[in-house]
Order: C-alpha cells, then structure tokens, then sequence
C-alpha cells in the first residue's frame, strides 16, 4: 500500500512497544486483555477499547506499569525492552477490525523508505451466547470473606486475587473471579456492592451487612 502523505497517529516509541509487549505477553500467559483490564480496576474492553487503540490518547500509566509485571507474571524489563527507541512513531493506514476478531491493524514505514509492515493487534471474540460456568469453591470462598469482615473495608480487585493465590487454596481463572464478584453484587445475593473511586473499581460489603 502506497505510503499516506500524513500519518493517522503519532505517539510515542514507548508507549507503542508497550502495547505491543503486554499484547505478547497477554497470548504467552493465556490471559485475556479483559482479564487485565479486570485486574487493573477498569471495565472489561478497557485495554483494547482505550489504551491499544491507536487513535486514542489513553496509554497505560505509571501507576498501571507498576503493576504489570506482577499481573503478567514477568520483570519490568520484558515490558520496556533495553534499547527502546527514543521519540515518536508514526502509524499510518490504521484500521478497525470487527470480524470474529475485534481489534486494529495499522502500518509502520522503515525510515526514509516507502515499505511499510502491517501490524495487526485483534483478539477473538467471544462467542454469542457463550456462558462461563460459576467456579463454587471460589464463590463459597468470597462469600466466606464476607461474613468474616474482609469486605468491611473497600477492596480493589487486584487485592482480592492477591489475597486468593497467598492463600493458595483454590485453582481459579480471572475470569472466574470476576463473575463471582458479580454474583455477589447482584440483586440476587446483594452481599456487595462496586463502586468506580478515583478511577478505581472497588469492592465492600453492603452496608445493610456491616450493621446486621
């Protein structure tokens, strides 16, 4: 494809070996990017929605590449490589994809050279319909730490996964925590309630709970 005479979107080196690096690391570790996004405290999509799109301004910031590497399982090296290029990178060609996989391609041009590389960052999507099964031990669990007192006080949901694998008692998905999490802040069962503070997704127990 002929090289565009303006670029779609410029941004910095960094931050683009950034995206890249956490989207390997993603398919290495067999996690979603909305298990992450999960993990980071933000609404499922928000990794791919926001901080890989490459026409928004959202990057990851340094609070959230502080937490990285112990989410992704890997040193703060294997997300900024030694050697990562200084300044800009320009984008050209971008595009959305929206087929069975959701996502955004673009191309990247060699220096002072008209021949261009597409890249292609998409994830599957999933399937219409698709149920995820209700892990109980990890729900009894939760529900456990409610009557405990552990949700007296507001709680991120990166705490909790925490908290679980220290413990070490229950084989779990992220996912799996979520959707208990979930269940506990429904109508339904009404033990907890979420609440985005500070940009945060935070947990606690409801207050008719505290006082009963």
């Amino acid at each position: 494809m002929r090289k565009a005479d303006k670029p779609d979107v410029v941004m910095a080196w960094m931050d683009y070996v950034i995206i890249c690096r956490v989207i390997a690391l993603l398919n290495e570790r067999g996690m979603t990017d909305d298990e992450l996004s999960f993990l980071l405290g933000k609404a499922n999509n928000y990794v791919f929605g926001f901080i890989v799109k490459p026409s928004d301004k959202n990057r990851f910031t340094e609070d959230q590449l502080d937490l990285l590497p112990f989410i992704l399982r890997c040193t703060f090296r294997e997300i900024i490589p030694n050697g990562t290029p200084k300044g800009n990178i320009q984008l050209y060609h971008t595009k959305l994809i929206d087929d069975e996989y959701k996502g955004f391609s673009h191309i990247t041009y060699a220096a002072a050279t008209d021949e261009g590389t597409r890249i292609i960052w998409k994830k599957k999507k999933a399937p219409k319909g698709s149920f995820r099964k209700t892990n109980e031990e990890l729900l009894g669990l939760l529900t456990q730490w409610t009557r405990s007192g552990y949700f007296d006080e507001k709680r991120t949901s990166l705490e909790i996964y925490k908290k679980i694998i220290t413990d070490g008692e229950i084989t779990f998905r992220i996912s799996e925590l979520e959707k208990c999490l979930k269940i506990l802040c429904s109508n339904r069962t009404s033990l907890l309630q979420k609440k985005s503070i500070d940009g945060i997704l935070m947990y606690w127990k409801r207050l008719e709970h505290i006082q009963g």
